[in-house]
């Protein structure tokens, strides 16, 4: 049988974040004053309750909704006009990866399919950055940000201004002028985003279960978003285990398509100048400083790296507020409120199998920002990732 040439086209995967003409360098550091230590057996958690009272249950349908899925080729994965790769192969030069692999070395094949996180791009580009890049709604630096870059963010390139020190372009969600000096361009640019390319996943449907091994007898610990991207850690069967942030889970293959992809520039707005006069606001813009800044286990350094719970920590000891590095301990020292009550600056906390092990900072709209993993470092994303199990406040009204 012939096969029909077949044009690959994939899109960058990924929610990212967003550029300015200058990136702020960190004006200030936290101090490190040493904190309160107090440890709370894992074992000993209070169990979990939800904002109606009731203890949260693992039970829950696979997907949210599960859609019907259409009849697809094995070894290609096809969702909105996008091809996927990773399930099983991919078309190289109008022939099937996996037909010509004998002829190629596993670096080769790899660099291959790493190409494809910029193939789609006509005039590719990619962030240059020590922490983030603005991304404003006009071309100067007296317009409004409306979004961030972090380092190796990719975008489209759009225009670029009559005395080329702008950009006009198209990052994830996020289209606005960025300063052309932090923009690699051309070869060099595509070189690195091949480089920089990496294996994520996207989640088909509105929400997912994750489980905690690859199997439907095993627990269901959380659910992950349609919203998001997540990192791809390596197939299992008819699963496909993903890190979410410091843990890993399962999700079934059926539901979900696997691709090499670059981070993108996020949507945000800080508060304007003249009403950012609040500790909440304060508080918020002050961790905003360290977006794209190191994720390191076990750190306490805003500077030189820090875990979830150390960079909440730190951030809240800027402004005397004074709580432990450990997320199990932080989700019980405040006080809790319900979903409803959740503002800027509060703590969101997540739990596996009923036990906390993640916290973030909510800054608004929806969103948080945290110190997430090795890879993806202090970043910005939508706070249901994965389910929220607890909200605390740590400000006094």
């Amino acid at each position: 049988m012939t096969r029909k040439p077949f044009k690959i086209f994939l899109a960058v995967l990924m929610s990212g974040v967003f550029l300015t003409q200058t990136v702020f360098a960190e004006t200030e550091t936290a101090t490190e004053n040493p904190s309160i230590e107090i440890p709370v057996p894992q074992s000993t958690d209070p169990p979990l309750i939800d904002d109606n009272g009731d203890t949260v249950t693992t039970e829950a349908p696979e997907t949210q909704p599960a859609p019907e899925k259409p009849a697809r080729d094995p070894a290609l994965v096809k969702e909105d006009g996008l091809v996927f790769a990773g399930v099983a192969s991919l078309f190289y030069n109008n022939t099937l990866l996996s037909e010509i692999s004998p002829y190629l070395t596993d670096a080769e094949k790899d660099w291959e399919l790493r190409a494809t996180a910029v193939a789609s791009y006509e005039n590719f580009g990619i962030s240059q950055v020590d922490s983030y890049l603005n991304v404003r709604d006009k071309a100067s630096t007296d317009g409004n940000v409306i979004g961030k870059m972090t380092n190796h963010n990719a975008c489209e390139i759009l225009e670029k201004s009559d005395d080329g020190k702008w950009l006009k372009i198209k990052s994830g969600e996020v289209t606005g002028y960025v300063s052309s000096d932090y923009i690699l361009t051309g070869y060099e640019a595509k070189d690195l985003g091949k480089a920089e390319a990496f294996e994520q996943v996207v989640i088909n449907t509105a929400t997912l279960n994750v489980r905690s091994d690859a199997t439907e007898d095993a627990s269901i610990w959380t659910q992950v978003s349609g919203n998001e991207r997540y990192d791809f850690v390596k197939n299992v069967g008819d699963w496909i285990e993903i890190e979410l942030d410091s843990s890993t889970g399962y999700v079934a293959k059926d539901y979900v398509s696997v691709a090499f992809g670059l981070n993108t520039a996020v949507k945000y707005t800080p508060p304007k100048e003249e009403i950012e006069n609040t500790l909440r606001d304060r508080i918020v813009s002050y961790a905003m400083q360290y977006l794209g800044g190191r994720y390191v286990w076990g750190g306490t350094s805003l500077t030189k790296g820090a875990d979830c719970s150390g960079f909440t920590m730190k951030v809240y000891q800027h402004f005397g507020i004074y709580m432990s590095h450990y997320s199990g301990s932080q989700a019980y020292e405040g006080t809790k409120i319900s979903r409803s009550q959740l503002k800027k600056g509060d703590l969101v906390f997540y739990a596996k199998n009923g036990t906390i092990n993640h916290v973030a900072i909510y800054i608004g709209d929806g969103m948080v920002i945290h110190a997430r993993s090795t890879r993806r470092g202090i970043c910005i994303t939508d706070m249901y990732y994965r389910t929220p199990v607890r909200y605390v406040r740590f400000i006094s009204e």
